[in-house]
């Protein structure tokens, strides 16, 4: 029989919506524990929730494996639980964890050894017979020598290709080659990108499997040699390799697949000795094949799907598992019946208009409804609350969002209608996308793939109009609360007469549209005129009356007759904030309708500017150097993710003000282009 290990306090060694959840259970279970926080972390909601804190240094910290270990000894914690991301998955830290006698949470270093890194996993799984992609591990010692493996490999089995990271998984290192073009570039920032996230360079290569589902497994394995597969989830809905809707279980697969990928998961984690909970993910074909992906040895950011329609709580699995205890005293013989469907959503600090920009901020509100007009709850796993700062030091997750019904078609409607009136102000986010993509018939059908997703993204057109409609709605609420400076000697107010002679004249801008309006009085309501191309005039009724709180303010809003909606207009110091049910707008007010653009925005400047805060990771080109439109010229690294800063026209660099590993802000100037 197995030892029992006694778990009193527990060291959670993580952050963000995950701590949180880790501290929810062991509360639950009365279980202590220790909150860990860097310089940026000090004021973090998770710190205030554990039962003790600790420091452990800069924003890098978290992933300092000496000073994790360190703080957990200070605070007399018993185990470490690592969530997901940072040290979760690396082996030699699992093992200083367990020399320094404090309980692991999670699979054995050795086991991570083999299946946490991609390579070792592929190598376990071809001796298993586990069919995969055909796949290239890197040799030789330089770039020039890789780059030359990486086109041989590609001629003999056909691109794409995909580049990974060994060490890790969430999008972090991965990189498209399409052609034997731009190879060396792409290796490089893999590996920068790669080590950045999991602390290693080492990246493997393989075929592209496309277009494919993909299907994941989890598992649950003890320490009597048990492995029982709990069940599926679909986690194609992805962009730029990051999953963003994942739902359980995954339905529509061939008849008998879902038991073949069980039995394949189960057998690797048996030859690998594995124990507590993991992950096996799959690639799904439209052969009706499956192709092993990798081991993912840690919590999943999407186990919430699972322990809906399995009715488990699996961080409680973990612990009593790391505490010794067999699966079967966790009541856990066999694969558990799923019930119903559950989806989830993950609520990134970060917005979509024709590429996806990672946002910063304060968090100045933020409300999910805890349950919908089925009466079914909702569960919003959340990073943040008022007053919390989002920085670009970290994942842009800030929340997720999980909905469980009786069938797919019921939980995606759930979810959808959650999303509707959800919000979130001070940091933009991807809501409204989120929203767009549920509402896909590729999606409601499953007839979507993880390199489709990128067809269903909203169109220019789509994000100009949605702009424009915002822009319109909140014009009027803004004319119609009891606050506004037009108040005054304004038809706004009831005594003065309707056909008054005055108009309400207001200029915005989202993201590079700019929009002006005029609005004024009408019988039907407020007449909002776009003055923009194309021209638009809405009739905005306004049913009720505007309910306002400090620079908060709510209305009933009916729309050319239609139906009525909820709308939510709230300022800052720098921009309006307008919440519909299709979505999130953040509109930053004009000093003229006139008044001209910057030069970034219009895409033809000599001038760049960031658009979003981070570090300069690389940079590519020297003063004096003549670039191509589309060139990439450096770098930057925010929210844990490069993003290549382009050439926007054909010219020489005359400055280059920024030096790598320097700090910018948005709107900080990195390049200057004298354009041909």
């Amino acid at each position: 029989m197995t030892a029992r290990r006694k778990i009193t306090r527990v060291c959670v060694a993580n952050r963000g919506e995950i701590a949180r959840r880790i501290i929810r259970t062991c509360s639950k279970m009365g279980i202590e524990t220790v909150a860990l926080y860097t310089t940026v972390d000090e004021h973090a909601p998770h710190v205030r929730e554990a039962t003790y804190a600790e420091p452990i240094g800069a924003s890098t910290a978290y992933l300092d494996a000496q000073a994790v270990i360190e703080a957990a000894k200070r605070a007399k914690a018993d185990a470490i639980h690592p969530g997901y991301g940072f040290l979760s998955e690396n082996a030699d830290f699992a093992a200083d964890v367990e020399r320094a006698g404090i309980t692991w949470i999670g699979p054995s270093a050795e086991s991570i050894r083999k299946l946490g890194s991609k390579t070792a996993a592929k190598e376990l799984a071809l001796n298993a017979k586990v069919p995969m992609s055909p796949t290239l591990l890197l040799s030789g010692k330089n770039a020039k020598e890789q780059v030359s493996q990486i086109v041989a490999f590609g001629k003999k089995v056909g691109f794409p290709l995909i580049i990974k990271a060994a060490a890790g998984g969430g999008g972090r290192g991965m990189r498209f080659i399409n052609g034997d073009q731009g190879i060396e570039s792409e290796l490089e920032s893999a590996r920068r990108e790669s080590k950045k996230a999991f602390g290693s360079d080492e990246v493997f290569v393989e075929k592209c499997i496309t277009p494919a589902r993909h299907v994941e497994v989890q598992i649950a394995a003890d320490s009597q040699g048990v492995a029982i597969a709990l069940g599926s989830r679909d986690c194609s809905l992805q962009r730029s390799n990051q999953k963003i809707i994942e739902e359980a279980p995954a339905l529509h697969l061939a008849a008998g697949v879902e038991a073949e990928m069980f039995k394949a998961a189960c057998a690797l984690a048996k030859v690998s000795g594995y124990t507590n909970l993991g992950t096996v993910e799959f690639l799904y074909g439209s052969d009706g094949g499956f192709y092993f992906l990798e081991v993912n040895t840690r919590l999943q950011v999407e186990h919430p799907v699972t322990e809906a329609v399995t009715g488990l709580d699996l961080v409680e699995l973990q612990i009593r598992l790391a505490r010794g205890e067999s699966l079967a005293e966790c009541e856990i013989t066999t694969t558990p019946k799923q019930k119903g469907h559950a989806i989830e959503a993950r609520w990134c600090a970060e917005e979509y208009t024709t590429t996806f920009v990672t946002s910063t901020g304060i968090v100045l509100d933020a409300w999910v409804p805890p349950t919908t007009k089925s009466g079914a709850p909702v569960r919003f796993d959340s990073a943040v609350e008022p007053c919390t700062e989002v920085t670009h030091h970290y994942d842009s997750l800030i929340g997720k969002i999980i909905v469980h019904a009786s069938d797919r078609t019921k939980a995606i409607s759930a979810l959808e209608e959650t999303l509707s009136q959800s919000r979130i102000s001070g940091v933009k986010t991807n809501r409204s996308l989120l929203l767009h993509l549920l509402r896909t018939k590729e999606f409601r059908s499953l007839t979507h793939s993880v390199q489709g997703t990128a067809a269903l993204l909203p169109s220019a057109d789509d994000t100009t109009q949605f702009a424009a409609f915002a822009h319109a709605v909140a014009a009027a609420i803004r004319c119609a609360t009891p606050l506004s400076t037009w108040v005054h000697n304004s038809p706004w107010i009831k005594e003065f007469a309707a056909d008054a002679a005055l108009t309400f004249p207001w200029t915005t801008s989202v993201g590079s549209s700019v929009i002006t309006s005029s609005t004024k009085r009408a019988d039907s309501g407020l007449v909002v005129s776009i003055t923009t191309t194309p021209s638009t005039i809405h009739t905005i009724a306004i049913v009720g009356e505007v309910i306002t709180q400090g620079t908060k303010s709510a209305a009933l809003i009916s729309l050319d007759g239609g139906t009525p909606f909820d709308a939510i207009l709230l300022r800052d110091a720098r921009n309006y904030w307008i919440h519909l049910p299709s979505g999130t707008a953040v509109l930053h007010e004009e000093a003229s309708a006139g008044g001209k653009r910057d030069a970034l925005d219009t895409g033809s400047s000599s001038i760049i500017r960031s658009t979003i805060p981070g570090r300069v990771a690389a940079i590519s080109v020297t003063e004096g150097v003549r670039v191509q439109q589309g060139d990439v010229m450096l770098v930057l690294d925010s929210m844990k993710m490069e993003h290549p800063i382009r050439a926007p026209i054909q010219g020489t660099i005359t400055s280059l003000p920024c030096k790598v590993d320097a700090i910018v802000q948005s709107g900080s100037v990195l390049v200057i282009i004298d354009p041909e």
